[in-house]
């Protein structure tokens, strides 16, 4: 797709409201000019963040699922004695949340509430963006207008003891609709494109126990979060992100988690939670199972890792635009040899196949005669930098994978959970970074914090991989018995 098609299907993605179907989907690609199979088009539909599938081929995008839902926020005393509320990553997953807090717009009877900025302690700043996982909260708080001038990279990623951030005054909500500390504000969003989001005040301050009929019907409410929580996390696992994990639960719980008696998420884990915390994922945090670490293998992912398993594994492969990051390597290093290009890409204990070295060393002789044609080695230092370095640890992350691969099979279930999350987000991370590398001409601005984020994805790697290659070893060792 061209950036115009590509726009074009973004919108109507995220601004469709209504149910549909591959076809549909077809149709709409062949209006804007884009030729697309049925199957192109499931796949597309399935990798997007933007959709729910459905039953019998339907689809649904977030904004159709979350528009005119009813969610809650609950200013904290802190926040209503500075006049103003914060919406962090409160307003997940009912909007869009690659959206910073600070875009959104927020209305009461059609007045649109200003703007103001507060000041709080950083672990409170934490909490109001605490869905975002607490691992990437920084990165969102440094991105708020009101922090343009701090530089992170400088401070090693850590905040201050206090820190500014955007919030929405409160104002008209306490002269006008008589907000007071305690009461909630009930919201809806009208357009999930745009961020905008409607809002009443709902008087429960003078409730802070949640007793009487509606403090029992809000408890019904953290009891069947709670419930919905748990049944997820057999059924789907630990999930992309902390954001997939509570979108998927209230997609699919939405009679009774979006009506009038809704608590909020961090109301639910910081004052209500029993079965249910936010904890650790490798480098990452997600909700899980209360004291417990999420494992990289369980209920939700054992049988797919049987199938795979059970067809000898997933091989070693890599992806066309990896493979040219290591052409540009070799070009930033203006060198020329195709057996050390050879021995970067693919792992010591690689064994090919009957002529396949050479068949691979004839398509990146050609590859590499089409990319050097453009290639300007004086443009290339920031970008090139920062592709030399995240490859040197890629190709040692990804050989370590293809040896885990090679030797798991179905035992990889006893294998260092923790330390195999850490190896497998490593990976994804990487392989981000080199894409951006590719398509984002921006990162040269953000080399620094780039490459100091790389420093530390080297540490984690040699803290995990001791630990993973003596469990490989293990299990080689296993396939050998005297009797």
């Amino acid at each position: 797709m061209n950036f115009k098609t590509q726009a074009m299907t973004e919108h109507f993605l995220r601004t469709f409201l209504d149910r549909f179907t591959v076809r549909d989907m077809c149709r709409f690609f062949s209006k804007i000019g884009v030729k697309a199979t049925a199957r192109e088009c499931t796949d597309y539909l399935e990798a997007c963040p933007w959709v729910f599938p459905l039953e019998n081929g339907t689809y649904i995008t977030k904004a159709g699922a979350f528009t005119g839902e009813l969610f809650s926020i609950r200013p904290t005393p802190q926040e209503y004695d500075q006049g103003l509320f914060v919406p962090g990553s409160r307003c997940m997953p009912f909007v869009d949340g690659e959206m910073l807090s600070s875009d959104l717009k927020f209305f009461v009877n059609n007045e649109r509430l200003p703007q103001k900025t507060g000041v709080f302690d950083s672990d409170m700043a934490i909490d109001f963006f605490i869905l975002y996982g607490e691992e990437y909260a920084p990165q969102y708080i440094a991105a708020d207008p009101a922090n343009v001038n701090m530089d992170m990279a400088a401070r090693d990623f850590e905040l201050p003891n206090k820190i500014a951030i955007s919030g929405f005054d409160l104002s008209l909500l306490i002269n006008k609709y008589g907000l007071r500390k305690g009461d909630r504000l009930l919201c809806t969003v009208r357009d999930w494109n745009l961020g905008i989001i409607d809002l009443c005040v709902e008087q429960d301050g003078d409730n802070p126990f949640d007793r009487g009929l509606d403090g029992g019907a809000r408890l019904d409410w953290y009891d069947n979060l709670e419930c919905a929580l748990l049944e997820s996390f057999d059924r789907m696992g630990p999930c992309g992100t902390m954001e997939e994990q509570i979108a998927n639960v209230f997609f699919e719980n939405m009679s009774t988690l979006c009506g009038p008696s809704c608590g909020s998420v961090e109301e639910y884990i910081n004052r209500y939670a029993d079965r249910v915390g936010i904890e650790h994922f490798g480098v990452e945090t997600r909700f899980w199972f209360k004291g417990q670490n999420v494992p990289a293998v369980g209920k939700w992912n054992v049988n797919l890792i049987r199938s795979v398993y059970g067809n000898g594994g997933i091989g070693f492969m890599l992806s066309q635009e990896i493979l040219d990051q290591y052409i540009l390597d070799m070009n930033y290093l203006r060198e020329k040899d195709y057996k050390k290009l050879l021995e970067k890409i693919y792992p010591a204990d690689y064994v090919f196949h009957k002529d396949e070295k050479s068949c691979i060393m004839m398509e990146l002789k050609e590859r590499n005669e089409l990319i050097s044609r453009s290639y300007n080695w004086f443009a290339d230092q920031s970008k090139g930098l920062i592709r030399n370095q995240a490859l040197e640890l890629f190709s040692k992350v990804n050989a370590l994978v293809y040896r885990i691969d090679k030797t798991a099979g179905n035992t990889i279930k006893d294998f260092p959970q923790q330390e195999l999350v850490i190896l497998t987000q490593l990976f994804g991370h990487l392989y981000k970074i080199l894409q951006t590398v590719e398509e984002d001409p921006s990162i040269e601005k953000d080399t620094d914090a780039v490459l100091l984020s790389l420093d530390g994805m080297k540490w984690n790697f040699e803290d995990i991989r001791g630990e993973l290659e003596a469990a490989v070893e293990e299990h080689l060792c296993n396939r050998f018995k005297v009797f």
